[in-house]
């Protein structure tokens, strides 16, 4: 995420109780577009379920163009759930997935998440 000045930032918390104003973006440095300000709680799935849904609005108003979300996380963690249910809800969205991408040749120990050494 690009560094932006607070004074560049969009949607200001008004109510700081409210989840959809925890949701700000900031205007990139380098260019014309605008991205989501990171946020630094931990949020169950409905909330970031709606994080998602939320960001995704603001920024398709914002920007011109293609909106690129990647969505990252341990094995088992609920990625592809959460995906599908973001599909559910915005179905005109391209999905690109990596479920499977794994060797199994390279699992150590049946962790698929940890580093793997080659001897």
């Amino acid at each position: 995420m690009g560094k932006g000045a607070p004074d560049s930032v969009l949607s200001p918390r008004r109510r700081p109780g409210l989840l959809k104003d925890q949701v700000q973006l900031v205007k990139r440095k380098d260019s014309d577009r605008y991205e989501m300000v990171p946020l630094q709680e931990t949020l169950s799935f409905e909330k970031g379920f709606f994080i998602v849904i939320r960001a995704c609005q603001m920024l398709a108003q914002k920007n011109d163009g293609i909106i690129l979300v990647g969505l990252a996380g341990p094995s088992g963690a609920g990625k592809t759930v959460f995906t599908e249910k973001i599909l559910s809800f915005m179905p005109s969205i391209a999905l690109i997935s990596m479920d499977n991408y794994n060797d199994a040749s390279r699992i150590v120990d049946g962790n698929f998440d940890g580093d793997i050494f080659f001897l």
